[in-house]
């Protein structure tokens, strides 16, 4: 007795046709046939009363088709369950600005592809994700580079623009642009003192002055975001992040004398143990961060490996 005449003699019982098992299961009529006079061979036992005038199992048949019909029911459970501990979650970090702008089209991408993929992404700042790099914590991660890891070959980029923004009624109305002391003088709102991101915009203002205006701190861009938009005071960011706000006149980008430089997203992990699926989100990455600058070429450019 094996599976597979188990399998035709269950869908028998269900059927009533040796044709429509046939169709079913994907075999001709007489191989279905075969298997059922196989497993009555085995058994010594006529399943089937072939001189009914319709189909009907004899005494023995009924008897073995419960059996078959607990066998198949425990097939479907093994199979579920094995197919289960098989979909293995696949992990994501992403830095800030790139999460808040193309990493949401990948995530809808990513489920369109293939619904049945777990996917975690997490947005992180550059030194979360670094010590999630090197615990192992995640299998795809895009960062900037005051994360000290080593970029993946061929890895694209996408360049984000750094800018002052505010609240309109904040942002000094002097005819001219704002010079670093000019913001220093304003309420502004920081990255704290151990982030990467402080000392660059703390040098620009010369920070170690004395300081005229109040300082206030997020420990995340989505934090920042949200402080700029309820007036805590001016900040500089990725400007990407804040295109609708800019565009709709809630938040105005401040003029200043000396620009700010740009930054680059790229790839500085990609896991080799599910090199096939790794390499497949990241050549979706890089579809979905070309397709978002290429709508959004303002504040954002897609630098290709």
């Amino acid at each position: 007795m094996n599976f597979k005449q188990l399998e035709a003699f269950y869908w028998l019982t269900r059927l009533h046709s040796f044709h429509q098992v046939a169709d079913h299961i994907g075999l001709t009529q007489p191989a279905v046939s075969a298997r059922i006079s196989g497993l009555e061979d085995e058994f010594g036992v006529k399943l089937i009363d072939r001189d009914a005038p319709s189909f009907r199992l004899t005494a023995p048949g009924m008897e073995v088709a419960e059996f078959a019909e607990r066998f198949m029911n425990m097939h479907e459970a093994m199979i579920g369950r094995l197919k289960q501990k098989n979909r293995r979650r696949f992990a994501i970090a992403i830095v800030g600005p790139a999460g808040l702008t193309w990493g949401n089209l990948l995530r809808k991408r990513l489920s369109e592809v293939d619904p049945d993929q777990l996917i975690d992404i997490t947005i992180s700042s550059t030194n979360e994700i670094r010590d999630q790099v090197n615990a192992g914590a995640v299998d795809l991660a895009f960062a900037t580079g005051e994360a000290g890891l080593e970029l993946v070959p061929d890895s694209f980029a996408v360049r984000y623009s750094v800018g002052w923004a505010g609240r309109p009624d904040l942002v000094p109305q002097l005819g001219r642009p704002l010079t670093p002391r000019d913001l220093r003088a304003q309420p502004l709102i920081l990255y704290p003192r151990t982030s990467p991101i402080y000392s660059p915009i703390a040098d620009y203002i010369d920070e170690s002055d004395t300081r005229p205006a109040p300082r206030h701190y997020g420990n995340a861009m989505s934090t920042i975001c949200d402080m700029l938009r309820q007036g805590y005071g001016l900040s500089a960011v990725p400007l990407a992040v804040l295109e609708t706000e800019l565009a709709q006149g809630l938040l105005t980008e401040v003029p200043v004398s000396v620009p700010l430089a740009p930054f680059d997203v790229r790839c500085v992990h990609l896991t080799g143990a599910r090199r096939k699926l790794a390499q497949n989100v990241f050549d979706l990455a890089q579809d979905c961060a070309r397709q978002w600058c290429d709508a959004h070429p303002r504040y954002a450019q897609f630098i290709p490996a």
